[in-house]
This record gives structure tokens, C-alpha cells and sequence, in this order.
């Protein structure tokens, strides 16, 4: 018999967007974090007793505060996200897990990229067979925006996500017996 595991998960995010190579480019405007949330699927397919792969599709609201002068822009990003990430099991209650995201936008602000590439770290704490709590944090690649680059002087400033994820699963064991032709 093999095993798998499956669940559903869900719980909040922290979310910035790191702003890189923009000198003067902004002036007064910040960039600040936005708490957001995420909820999803997973199924895990151990190799071994320490390591596994997981799989999830999650629809995860990203985004970043966008401050200008006394004005403030709530920026809302709504992504389906892929991890596909490995896990290692050192001891039965915890796990840490390593991937890539991929990621596509579904709806936001029409300047951003559709497509969005991270890699994620994290942690999971298993309570009990069925509980999981969990961290996780996205740092995802460079990227420009989808703006006229004429009112920069030299190279356009890049962009990236920056999430990090607390959350809650639960999970169900699978079991599919092998079937083995004679």
C-alpha cells in the first residue's frame, strides 16, 4: 500500500514589495506591507521516512501598501500560486520544506507581470495527524512593471514579491494499493 498525504490549508500573509535599483525614482512614496490571506490544496508523496514531495494549488491575495504624500493605495493581487517543493522529515513532528512558486495573476493591477517566480522555505510543526501549523516565506525574482520606462533615468527599477505565510492545515491520509499485474 502506498501512502499519501492530502489536506487543505489556509491562513495569512505578509506581504511587501521589495523595490530595487530605483535612486530617485520614487521621492516621498513608500512601500509598506499588507496582511492578506491564502487558502489551498496539497497532496505529499513520500519518497522515504525523512523525504517527500508536495505539491499545492493555492489561491493566495499578495499585494503591498503604496504611500504618496497623505495618500495611501491599498494594492490588492490575487494569484493562483504552484509550490512544488521537497520535504524533509528529521523527526516524525517536523518537517521543513524547499521549491520552487510559480505563480499567475488573476486579478490586480493591471501593471504587474501575470507571471510570478519565487522559492520558498519553510516550516511545519504537525500537532497531531490531522493538525498542521506551518511558516513559509516567498521570496520571489525581479521583475519591471508593465509602465512606460521613459520617466526613468538609466535602468528602470525591478520589483519583487516578498511573503511570508503562517497557516493551519488539515490533513487526510490516502492509501492506494499497488496493483501489480501476474
Amino acid at each position: 500500500m502506498a501512502q499519501f498525504r492530502a489536506g487543505v490549508k489556509g491562513g495569512i500573509n505578509i506581504c511587501d514589495l521589495i523595490v530595487t535599483n530605483s535612486a530617485d525614482y520614487f521621492g516621498e512614496e513608500s512601500f509598506d506591507s499588507r496582511v492578506s490571506y491564502h487558502i489551498g490544496t496539497y497532496i505529499q508523496h513520500p519518497f522515504s521516512e525523512q523525504f517527500g514531495l508536495q505539491v499545492e494549488v493555492l489561491f493566495s491575495n499578495k499585494g503591498y501598501k503604496h504611500k504618496l504624500e497623505d495618500q495611501t493605495l491599498n494594492v490588492s493581487l490575487n494569484y493562483l500560486n504552484w509550490p512544488v517543493l521537497l520535504v524533509y522529515r528529521p523527526v516524525k513532528y517536523l518537517e521543513f520544506e524547499f521549491g520552487p512558486e510559480f505563480g499567475y495573476l488573476i486579478s490586480g493591477e493591471e501593471i504587474i507581470n501575470n507571471f510570478d517566480f519565487g522559492v520558498d522555505l519553510g516550516a511545519r510543526f504537525n500537532i497531531s495527524k490531522r493538525l498542521t501549523l506551518g511558516a513559509r516565506y516567498n521570496n520571489g525574482v525581479r521583475f519591471k512593471m508593465n509602465i512606460d520606462e521613459t520617466f526613468t533615468d538609466g535602468e528602470p527599477p525591478k520589483y519583487s514579491n516578498s511573503i511570508f505565510q503562517f497557516y493551519i492545515g488539515y490533513n487526510f491520509d490516502i492509501k492506494v494499493k499497488n496493483t501489480e499485474e501476474q
